[in-house]
């Protein structure tokens, strides 16, 4: 058996700590009027269950882009949110009255729940 590099080894190692972003397929319904943009009123940090975390900024702003089975989609105005894993994903947030359930992934078409669904708070 031939030995593996130190390098070879240590990055299948850290390759081996993140898990993929798990998503279902969801039809994606647009929204048919301009809506205006919410703020953030508190930062939320997220717990996406992959070994990354990701912050929602107090003063960032959403619009209502549309909607899936799942809740509401806003999707981000002047900024890209990104899922990690073992890749990247754009991400849109969808929520449920006033509940964070998840996100909706515009590429793959398809939804990533939370596991713990946390309360937003909008301007």
């Amino acid at each position: 058996m031939k030995k593996m590099p130190a390098l070879l080894l240590l990055a299948a190692l850290n390759l081996g700590g993140c898990a993929a972003v798990s998503h279902i397929p969801a039809t994606y319904t647009p929204n048919p009027s301009a809506a205006q943009p919410r703020m953030l009123a508190r930062s939320a940090e997220i717990d996406i269950g992959t070994g990354f975390k990701r912050v929602l900024r107090a003063g960032s702003r959403w619009v209502a882009a549309g909607t899936i089975a799942q809740g509401a989609i806003h999707k981000p105005v002047g900024d890209v949110l990104t899922l990690e894993g073992s890749h990247a994903h754009e991400a849109w947030l969808v929520i449920e009255g006033d509940r964070l359930v998840g996100f909706y992934l515009p590429v793959e078409r398809g939804f990533t729940a939370l596991q713990s669904p946390i309360t937003l708070h909008f301007h």
